[in-house]
């Protein structure tokens, strides 16, 4: 395989009152309904990063019986570029890695196949939504060195300016929707 998508789920949901991937939306937990998708896109194995409640995490995706791996990251409380560095160390041998975010559980899976229809072109392939840049994010192998340099609790788009990127336009509002507080619960189920 030369793609793996990576699922982020191992932040501690500081400005969320409980813990939000766990959270009910629309009947279902929120990093279920993202590793769902990420599982329906069938561009490749799915790797989830887990640390904050992590068992209870593992133990809701395993529950739907998805097919995913797990990454343990123990460094968690450090913030988001260690759980980037967990996974591409976990998995190292792939050409492209889409990193989803476990918190946006409105992207559609078509989203991920027009990512991975446009990998080849950049460095780095981000979706846009009426022009506005969301998430998840294509990377290739190449700029693994750089990824490995990323500290704190940034990602991907610490990178962008020093790389070659790309943004694909498609037809998803659900890149731009992450869920932060209570009331983003509400709105997103306003989204379906």
């Amino acid at each position: 395989m030369s793609t793996a998508v990576v699922v982020l789920a191992a932040g501690e949901s500081r400005r969320f009152d409980g813990f939000k991937l766990l959270a009910d939306i629309c009947g279902e937990p929120v990093v279920v309904r993202s590793v769902k998708s990420a599982t329906a896109a069938g561009v490749g194995p799915v790797y989830v990063v887990v640390g904050h409640n992590a068992e209870a995490v593992r133990t809701a995706i395993e529950r739907r019986g998805l097919d995913v791996a797990f990454v343990y990251n123990p460094w968690y409380g450090l913030g988001l570029s260690t759980s980037l560095k967990a996974a591409l160390i976990s998995a190292p041998f792939f050409k492209r890695y889409i990193i989803a975010l476990g918190d946006m559980p409105l992207v559609r899976p078509d989203t991920y196949r027009r990512l991975l229809a446009h990998g080849d072109a950049a460095d780095i392939v981000y979706p846009t939504y009426g022009g506005v840049r969301g998430n998840p994010v294509l990377i290739r192998r190449s700029v693994l060195p750089k990824v490995l340099d990323i500290q704190g609790d940034i990602g991907i788009r610490a990178i962008m300016g020093a790389s070659k990127s790309i943004g694909v336009e498609v037809d998803d509002p659900g890149i731009l929707i992450d869920v932060d507080n209570k009331r983003d619960m509400t709105a997103v189920c306003g989204w379906e």
